[in-house]
């Protein structure tokens, strides 16, 4: 992996041509002392020293609102996919949401290809900068494989604790991306301080469990008292899985303009803790029950897409425990009431 040296200085000058340019590019900037990601007016904008975003960046290749076809009403022939058509370029993912991505990845890759995805995918750059502060809640170092960010990665930025990053060049598309940056190959003593650097801040909260293990864990536990406890305060809201940087549930809804000249068919995120999302003919819900939702999604997060993808459907961000108002959805909270709830019945 080719490894190069950069000022912050110059990552900023670098990124002030790229604002000013035809590519449309995102970064981390500070919202009333929190930070999310949003579209770059200015490189001085650019925070690389955030702990965790209000958000992830998968919005910008799932948006919650995708439009996918446009049609004229009355007019089988109108109808047109829609495809996304800016080039784009997302600065400041962490190792963790990288991973997401990756997952994202296979997901809309899985048996069919989803074509509105991937072209979106395939006009983004990513680039990836390893954590400068811990997060509150983060345990990415318990569900994510340290190769799985590189899945997804075009390159990554390590700070080195001065004033300089060292870029790990990790696609084609990530060399090109810096190959008209002041950066330059990286020293030897660099690229080793680098290696040290990537895991300098460590994770907050650590799972008791290993990840390879979780599934074997969740076995037999789909009535265990823990999911009705939960469910009793859940208020079904969705918080949990909208902050998700794993998720893909959707919904497809059509939008018709007033004059009924143009009509337009979108997918909108959605969410297996919300009541209506297992509605199904008839207006059979199969999942009634907030504790029945809560179990759905944390198997899915530990178990299904693990067993289904080969990665985690949670990557240990800790947003969902910042989101959720009672504080319920928190994946270690709840595999500690499991192994708490085991102990004690043995």
């Amino acid at each position: 992996m080719e490894l190069l040296q950069i000022s912050k200085k110059e990552l900023l000058e670098f990124v002030g041509t790229l604002v000013s340019g035809p590519l449309d590019v995102f970064g981390v900037v500070a919202h009333d002392g929190r930070f999310a990601y949003d579209k770059l007016d200015s490189a001085a904008n650019l925070r690389l020293d955030f702990d965790e975003t209000l958000y992830s960046p998968k919005q910008y290749l799932f948006p919650p609102k995708d439009p996918v076809l446009s049609y004229t009403p009355g007019d089988a022939a109108s109808c047109a996919p829609v495809y996304a058509e800016k080039d784009q370029a997302i600065i400041g993912v962490h190792p963790g949401d990288m991973a997401a991505i990756a997952m994202l990845d296979k997901a809309f890759t899985e048996n069919k290809i989803d074509a509105h995805y991937c072209t979106r995918r395939e006009k983004t750059t990513l680039v990836g900068i390893y954590p400068t502060k811990p997060g509150k809640y983060r345990f990415t170092s318990s569900m994510i494989k340290p190769e799985e960010p590189y899945l997804a990665a075009d390159a990554f930025l390590i700070d080195m604790g001065d004033d300089s990053y060292t870029i790990e060049i990790v696609t084609d598309r990530g060399k090109e991306f810096f190959s008209a940056s002041a950066a330059k190959p990286a020293t030897a003593d660099g690229k080793a301080k680098a290696e040290k650097m990537k895991t300098a801040v460590k994770d907050t909260v650590t799972l008791k469990i290993k990840r390879e293990d979780l599934p074997p864990f969740l076995d037999g536990k789909e009535r265990h008292p823990v999911w009705e406890t939960r469910g009793a305060k859940c208020f079904s809201c969705g918080s949990c899985v909208t902050v998700c940087p794993t998720c893909y549930c959707f919904d497809m809804l059509d939008e018709l303009d007033l004059s009924f000249d143009y009509g337009l068919r979108f997918r909108t995120w959605d969410a297996c803790v919300l009541e209506p999302f297992a509605v199904c003919a008839g207006g059979h819900n199969f999942r009634t029950k907030a504790a029945d939702r809560i179990r759905h999604r944390l198997y899915r997060k530990q178990k299904y897409l693990l067993e289904k993808l080969g990665l985690a459907g949670c990557v240990g961000c800790g947003r969902c425990k910042t989101a959720c108002v009672p504080d319920i959805a928190f994946p270690p909270d709840i595999d500690d009431d499991l192994l708490r709830k085991e102990a004690h019945h043995v």
